[in-house]
């Protein structure tokens, strides 16, 4: 090979690296312009051609347009244990316009974050609603997180928003707000509610129940550690004229912890920690669920020992809103 042969293909391959760099810096720009535009997640920070609504199955990330909606003034919050109580129900009892921001397989840490995305987008909420289930009576100070979750999206900072959006997941999302922007595509349900019954399990589907042994040394409540609680009552003190409804929600009776465990001992605790957080707030209460009467001994109105069918929400729903009009004093249980 002459050496003007190697220095022309020398030449040929710079200018096809060059080119190469060129387009894909231009196809980086072309996709950033995009993102600004669209908002992928309709989380508010960009979006400026007006595209309302979003499509996304994942409540994870769907929330981040529902939690700012500004049709909506009150909200439940929880994960699978508080999903079917119902917007529309709540909303026609009360007078305020619900929407259902609780994400199934979340604890303590996810459901503060989006309680806060929340009450940063309504400054004046109607009703905070929410499901305080025993995930929030742990005793671990790290609140571990169960599952991945988006806490990125809930950021107040919008360059770290910006900086997860080079994704496939963030791009297939651009491209369905895109499509739904030109119509080709109808958006998700904007109150965020979706029925688990459907799923279409018909029979109660048991668990063992909890065979813990008695405990023969009475538990101190002062050795009983709440962080999550904690927590919760930071949150609460900051929204001190925003009527918030904590509930217990309810589990088959049979599956219930036995009276002299641990397990007992730290639900006791957690209820009345619970009950202290709404003591002397107007409009406040603690609605306790998890309790042993007829309702909740029946089986077939659960999907399972610790998911409720409709029945069992209708009524809560009922009890939610008496709250909401009468506050502490008001219904504390079925």
């Amino acid at each position: 090979m002459s050496l003007s042969t190697s220095s022309s293909d020398s030449q040929v391959w710079g200018r096809w690296l060059a080119t190469f760099v060129c387009m894909s810096a231009l196809g980086a720009c072309v996709i950033f312009a995009l993102v600004i535009l669209v908002d992928p997640y309709d989380s508010g920070r960009f979006g400026f051609i007006g595209i309302k609504g979003i499509i996304d199955e994942s409540p994870r990330t769907a929330n981040a347009s529902r939690g700012r909606d500004p049709q909506f003034t009150a909200a439940v919050f929880g994960n699978s244990t508080g999903q079917l109580l119902k917007p529309t129900e709540l909303s026609q009892a009360t007078g305020a316009r619900f929407v259902q921001l609780t994400v199934p397989g979340t604890g303590p840490r996810e459901q503060i974050i989006l309680l806060r995305w929340f009450v940063r987008h309504h400054a004046r909420a109607d009703a905070l609603v929410i499901v305080t289930d025993p995930v929030w009576c742990t005793g671990d100070p790290a609140l571990p997180i169960l599952n991945p979750f988006p806490f990125w999206l809930y950021s107040e900072s919008p360059i770290e928003y910006l900086g997860r959006l080079f994704s496939s997941r963030a791009l297939g999302r651009l491209v369905r707000r895109v499509q739904l922007g030109l119509g080709l595509r109808t958006p998700s349900a904007p109150d965020g509610y979706w029925d688990y019954e459907l799923l279409g399990h018909g029979e109660f589907r048991a668990a063992p129940p909890l065979n813990e042994p008695a405990e023969t040394t009475p538990i101190a409540e002062r050795q009983i550690q709440l962080p999550a609680i904690e927590q919760l009552a930071a949150f609460m003190a900051s929204v001190p004229n925003v009527p918030v409804v904590l509930v217990m929600p309810p589990m088959v009776a049979s599956n219930l912890p036995r009276p002299g465990t641990h397990e007992a001992a730290r639900l006791a605790a957690c209820k009345r920690a619970l009950s202290r957080l709404v003591a002397g707030r107007p409009r406040n209460n603690f609605l306790d669920f998890r309790i042993d009467v007829p309702l909740t001994r029946d089986q077939k109105n659960f999907l399972d020992p610790f998911h409720y069918r409709a029945s069992i929400a209708r009524r809560m729903e009922q009890r939610i809103a008496e709250s909401l009009r009468v506050g502490n004093g008001g219904p504390t249980a079925f």
